[in-house]
């Protein structure tokens, strides 16, 4: 039996609910004007401004979401969204409100995340938001094997000591790039030292003609690929002003950084 030394003190705030599951704790704190979800570690897995609720914190998820700047139109005509890894549900939420005409798919290994999602920072219940228990690469399996597509895939896989192993895996990869449709865009959220694992560039390199990569201030390696072209600079620059109403930040501030660095 696995025992868990948790600090009765928190940087993040008063904690107001702790739990275990098979992967470890899992606590959720509030300070009066953010929450935060965490895995027992110093690190916060999600973080929500409660009178904002929809509006993300953290620059790694502004970048992954600026990627819409290359879908001109997307919100008025139906398509599909995956995200592997739920969290606090703050990204699928996200994508709920800014996409109204799109199905949202969430999948998340862990039952006890998605109770949290719901209960602590009000992940939407709606027909359009799906959230199913699952790994992440069985779920892509399953959706390949019955030719299934999604317009946006992204994977944001991290358990409490980082980055899940799978989401570096080759065929996990080359799974993801089969299910992505032909016109849409892959997401990635890993850190900057997997820049060195040259085998997660060259598999995307294999997979899609388009790959954008950028580095967040807190040491996040994004990228995006596609078997589209990225938008030309100014179309994407002025699609992202059409955005920034509905997103609360100014996404060009992160999609131009993917400009700087094509591969």
């Amino acid at each position: 039996m696995t025992t868990y030394l948790l600090p009765d003190c928190h940087p993040f705030g008063h904690e107001i609910h702790r739990s275990f599951d098979e992967f470890g704790p899992l606590q959720v704190f509030d300070d009066g004007n953010k929450r935060y979800l965490s895995f027992g570690t110093a690190d916060e897995q999600s973080c929500q401004l409660k009178q904002q609720p929809l509006q993300l914190q953290h620059d790694y998820l502004r970048a992954m979401l600026a990627v819409t700047c290359q879908l001109p139109g997307a919100e008025l005509q139906p398509g599909h969204a995956t995200v592997l890894g739920l969290g606090g549900g703050l990204l699928a939420a996200k994508l709920w409100q800014l996409l109204p005409a799109w199905q949202i798919q969430a999948v998340e290994l862990r039952p006890a995340v998605v109770r949290i999602a719901r209960q602590y920072f009000a992940l939407p219940r709606d027909t359009r938001l799906q959230v199913e228990v699952d790994s992440a690469q069985h779920f892509v399996n399953q959706a390949v094997a019955r030719q299934q597509s999604t317009g946006l895939l992204f994977s944001d896989l991290y358990l409490a000591d980082g980055l899940s192993a799978e989401q570096q895996q080759q065929e996990f990869l080359q799974q993801c790039g089969r299910y992505v449709s032909d016109d849409g865009w892959l997401v990635l959220n890993l850190w900057k030292e997997h820049k060195a694992e040259g085998h997660i560039l060259q598999q995307l390199q294999h997979d899609f003609s388009t790959v954008l990569q950028a580095t967040t201030h807190d040491g996040n390696w994004l990228i995006w690929a596609s078997r589209r072209p990225a938008r030309e600079k100014q179309a994407a620059r002025q699609q992202c002003k059409q955005l920034q109403p509905q997103l609360g930040f100014n996404p060009w501030s992160y999609a131009k950084q993917f400009y700087r660095h094509r591969s």
